[in-house]
């Protein structure tokens, strides 16, 4: 650190500062030695700094929809933790805790689809006239595939859903944009609000529901569990009217017309998506 007639040279990046603090990049000027206290003392600080700002967030979060999605939009970012970093703590957390807490998940049941294909192959050896359709040699394609999955890996139903339940996170991610596009179409007169902006309401709503949906991953009576998939349900639906109404002034009667739509155009694009992924791995095999 240098001095010349009061300008100081900021240790970080070299610009000419005046005062405590380098206006290039934010650093403190005046800096000694740092002791051990003194690292204790930063480290507490920085910790309780960030978790009084987390608890801002997630405050804002839960009990106020839409909030986060309009500062964010207003330019007041530094109050809150950013959309990105939010959604990726808690759907880390929502999906270790679920992969830890099932040991088999079934998302598809695939037995369907491989007992018509079995009992197609059994009719087609019993008789060379058989036709099928969709076409036999499809048929016979995916036939094989289901058993190379059943002599590398055992049951075909149980890796198929165990794979997809450990890309489950990608899979959701990319619902982010879908989510996106669908609020843009229902939002299209809205002229002001971009693409970009409905993706943050997307991550502002994802990080909401991975946050209520905690509890379903814990090993409860099968009740229990009934009854939470069904608050969790009953909440998500009420809190996305709330968040539209908020966020984008939707009158009520449009946005719950909206969510309805969203929700399921969101459940039949994520069904769809799902099923092409597990199409994908089995021709992959």
């Amino acid at each position: 650190m240098s001095h010349n007639e009061g300008t100081i040279v900021c240790p970080n990046c070299g610009h000419h500062a005046n005062g405590n603090y380098c206006s290039q990049c934010g650093q403190e000027t005046h800096l000694h030695k740092e002791t051990f206290w003194g690292l204790v003392t930063h480290f507490i600080g920085h910790y309780f700094h960030y978790d009084s700002k987390f608890w801002q967030t997630m405050k804002a979060l839960w009990f106020s929809p839409g909030k986060l999605t309009v500062a964010y939009w207003n330019k007041q970012r530094m109050r809150y933790i950013p959309p990105v970093s939010l959604y990726i703590f808690i759907s880390a957390v929502y999906f270790l805790l679920a992969l830890s807490m099932a040991s088999k998940p079934k998302l598809v049941d695939f037995n369907e689809r491989k007992s018509g294909i079995d009992t197609v192959a059994a009719g087609q050896a019993r008789t060379n006239s058989l036709t099928v359709a969709t076409g036999s040699k499809f048929d016979q394609y995916v036939t094989s595939k289901f058993r190379k999955i059943e002599q590398k890996h055992g049951d075909y139903n149980e890796f198929l859903n165990e794979t997809i339940a450990h890309n489950l996170p990608k899979i959701f991610f990319f619902m982010i944009p879908v989510m996106a596009l669908i609020l843009k179409l229902l939002f299209i007169r809205r002229k002001n609000t971009f693409f970009v902006d409905h993706a943050i309401f997307a991550l502002h709503y994802h990080s909401f529901w991975f946050s209520i949906s905690v509890f379903e991953n814990f090993p409860f009576p099968k009740g229990v569990q009934a009854w939470l998939y069904a608050i969790t349900f009953v909440v998500s639906g009420y809190y996305m009217v709330r968040a539209m109404h908020n966020a984008y002034g939707a009158k009520w009667g449009r946005a719950v017309l909206n969510t309805f739509v969203l929700g399921i155009s969101y459940a039949i694009l994520l069904g769809v998506i799902m099923l092409i992924y597990a199409l994908l791995v089995v021709m992959s095999v």
